[in-house]
């Protein structure tokens, strides 16, 4: 079952971006070693600044030119 994910929060957690990506653990903690994500390390714990994840998430995202002039507006729903 997918956990929903608040972005009312500050922070996320690497399970948070495990399900919004729906992408593997070991995926979403290789991202937190990347030098392009943004990720704040406390201790042992891993916390990743929601509004910058959100840029991040739409600075890698590829939108094609169709879609992107298509000008229509698109929900999704996490969860």
């Amino acid at each position: 079952m997918k956990k929903e994910i608040s972005f009312e929060k500050n922070y996320l957690t690497v399970a948070d971006i495990k399900s919004y990506l729906c992408i593997s653990t070991t995926a979403a903690y290789e991202l937190t070693h990347r030098k392009d994500f943004p990720v704040c390390r406390l201790g042992s714990s891993i916390r990743i600044p929601t509004q910058l994840f959100l840029a991040w998430v739409e600075k890698h995202t590829h939108i094609p030119a169709d879609l992107a002039s298509a000008n229509k507006e698109v929900t999704l729903y996490v969860g």
